[in-house]
Parts: structure tokens; C-alpha cells; sequence
């Protein structure tokens, strides 16, 4: 009997310890090594939005499932259908566009969770006629999943500017 207990309390602190190990706090170098593989992913966003390739810019890197919501530039709240909907309705008329991306903000929050905060500023071109935003701010929050990257939350802001109040 005091063998089995023995063993029992042995297998509680091994299991405790294997329980707090998995929640051990980051260490910075960890913390860089996450943010490095963060910003490859949204260098392979900014990219496809430079180059008007809707699969490199959002379908690649987006959870696009029920999950997913985008809080668009006039703070309308989007499912995954709908942004799905608005992105190709943009990027798929486009001639060209103009980007400005600053650097990225990354916060690595744990193993698999980080916020990106990111301005930016950019013209769209469309047979015709353009779009300008001026002074654009976007928040990401991006889940690792299967050692990869996703967007599962994406909020854009806009300064108010003659963008904004034209559109009133």
C-alpha cells in the first residue's frame, strides 16, 4: 500500500510539474524567435497586398472560418463571408495600388497568440477612379496553428480626413 502511494504522489508532482512547464512565462528570446515568425507572415501579407494577389494577402494567412471577424474602416463588423465578399470586391477591379506599410508592432501574448499593430497609408486605383486613405491603422490578432500563422481577428481604423468626410 505505501508503494502505490508512493507512486501516486510521484505521478502528481510529474504531472504538476509538466502542468506548470507548459505555462511557463516566455523568455525573451523566445518572445524574438514568435515575433520573427510573425512578421515573415505579415511580410507575405503586405506583399500580396502590393501586388493585388487576394491569396497572398488574406486567403493564405486568414483563419477563414466562422471564427474569424474583421472590423472594417468604418467600423462595420464583418464574418468571413462578408470580408471575403469585400476584399475580392476591391482587389479584383483594381489597376494598381499604392502602399505605405510603418513597422509593425508585434506582441507576442503566448506561444501561439499575437496582436500586430501596424499603420499605413495607401491609394487604390480602379478604372476611373481612385481611393485614398491617408492615415489607416489595423490591428491583428494572429493564432499559431499547425506551426503556422493565422489572422483570426482583424480590425482597421481610419484618421478621419477628406476620405471620411466625403463619404458622410
Amino acid at each position: 500500500m505505501k508503494t502505490i502511494s508512493i507512486l501516486l504522489t510521484v505521478g502528481l508532482f510529474v504531472l504538476a510539474a509538466c502542468t506548470n512547464n507548459a505555462e511557463k512565462p516566455l523568455s525573451e528570446t523566445e518572445k524574438e524567435v514568435l515575433a520573427q515568425e510573425v512578421q515573415t507572415t505579415i511580410n507575405t501579407m503586405m506583399d500580396g497586398m502590393k501586388n493585388m494577389d487576394v491569396n497572398q494577402a488574406f486567403e493564405a494567412n486568414f483563419l477563414l472560418d466562422k471564427d474569424f471577424k474583421y472590423i472594417g474602416i468604418r467600423g462595420e463588423t464583418m464574418n468571413v463571408d462578408a470580408f471575403t465578399k469585400e476584399v475580392h470586391g476591391i482587389f479584383d477591379n483594381l489597376e494598381k495600388v499604392d502602399f505605405s506599410f510603418s513597422s509593425p508592432d508585434i506582441r507576442i501574448v503566448t506561444r501561439d497568440v499575437a496582436i500586430v499593430t501596424m499603420p499605413y497609408k495607401g491609394k487604390f486605383y480602379f478604372p476611373g477612379s481612385s481611393i485614398s486613405f491617408p492615415e489607416c491603422g489595423s490591428t491583428l490578432v494572429l493564432q499559431k496553428k499547425s506551426n503556422k500563422w493565422e489572422v483570426i481577428h482583424f480590425h482597421e481604423s481610419l484618421q478621419e480626413s477628406e476620405f471620411i468626410t466625403t463619404d458622410l
